[in-house]
């Protein structure tokens, strides 16, 4: 057995062993295809712009960047994939808000939404926008309030699932205004948005990407969106604040994360490349279409704001008791 000193120079020469090896892991990265996971099924936001981000990540890479759709409870089945997957920078997620909260709201979720992951960096953000079936009498947001207090629990609001965007952001709105409304989840946003269109629901709390275009060809009403001002593409649509709901500031966010213990050299060289990725003018294109304003940073700014998500929702889902089991 080594004496102290000898002992200590081995800790030393291993030190800088390991150093070493995670230096040419970094200079060496990429060496083969990334996998961007996507916790939904093809067709959403997250898989819109893991594409996109994808195309030009494999043009400035030099490696093939793949989306792999692996959808299922709300997100968690991917989520725990890369979770459990090797941290080794080739396996990440393109995450949105239900990263953040499902583990308060699902006791299967089975991941810690910080603990477990090596946040690389936000992509972007983007408002909600409450819309309504054009058949209703409801002109305006004043309107739809007036007939939630006459008729508590009759307006029926669809949501992408329990714990998704949209339903958090209808707990929310029920919670700043006193109202009372239905909710039915569905599995995803888009079969939400084929009922309401169908009148089988009366409204939802929609990603506003996936609500403009049903509202710009006038199959469904917008009444209000959370943005801090309004969006150019639905200039008469009031935010909330206008429209009488002070503060209600709710959105969807987007974001990559890696496993946790991924080396920090790979973590910076993703975020570097990741960050120019989104300002190239054909991403950053649709990210404008889509109104998600960009959003990126370091890797330490974006484990705060996913500190602040889950500090943030898990009292309101405490508060109105979103639990499935």
């Amino acid at each position: 057995m080594p004496d102290r000193k000898g002992l200590w120079w081995w800790l030393v020469a291993l030190f800088f062993l390991a150093a070493a090896t995670l230096a040419r892991a970094a200079d060496d990265f990429p060496n083969k295809p990334i996998r961007i996971v996507v916790a939904y099924a093809p067709g959403g936001g997250n898989d819109l712009f893991a594409r996109v981000l994808g195309k030009r990540l494999t043009e400035t890479l030099g490696k093939t960047v793949l989306v792999d759709n692996r959808p299922g409870a709300n997100g968690i089945i991917g989520t725990r994939l890369v979770a459990a997957a090797t941290p080794d920078g080739y396996t990440v997620i393109l995450a949105d808000m239900a990263h953040a909260t499902n583990p308060f709201v699902y006791s299967t979720a089975q991941y810690d939404p910080i603990k477990d992951f090596a946040p690389i960096t936000m992509l972007g953000s983007a408002p909600i926008i409450l819309i309504v079936h054009p058949s209703l009498p409801m002109q305006t947001l004043a309107d739809y309030i007036a007939a939630a207090k006459n008729q508590p629990g009759k307006i029926v609001m669809g949501s992408g699932g329990t714990g998704s965007t949209s339903h958090i952001a209808g707990e929310f709105f029920q919670l700043r205004t006193g109202l009372k409304l239905t909710h039915v989840p569905y599995k995803g946003t888009g079969p939400a948005l084929a009922d309401l269109v169908g009148g089988q629901i009366q409204c939802i709390f929609s990603p506003v990407a996936a609500a403009i275009p049903l509202v710009t060809a006038g199959r469904v009403r917008a009444l209000a969106i959370s943005s801090a001002k309004r969006a150019a593409i639905v200039p008469d649509v009031p935010t909330f604040e206008e429209a009488g709901v002070p503060d209600f500031r709710v959105g969807g966010w987007y974001g990559i994360l890696a496993p946790a213990g991924t080396p920090r050299p790979v973590v910076m060289r993703l975020n570097k490349e990741i960050v120019a990725a989104v300002q190239a003018p054909e991403v950053k294109s649709r990210f404008d279409d889509a109104l998600v304003t960009p959003g990126t940073g370091t890797p330490e700014e974006f484990t705060a704001f996913l500190q602040a998500e889950a500090a943030r929702w898990s009292q309101l889902i405490r508060t109105v008791g979103i639990k499935v089991d």
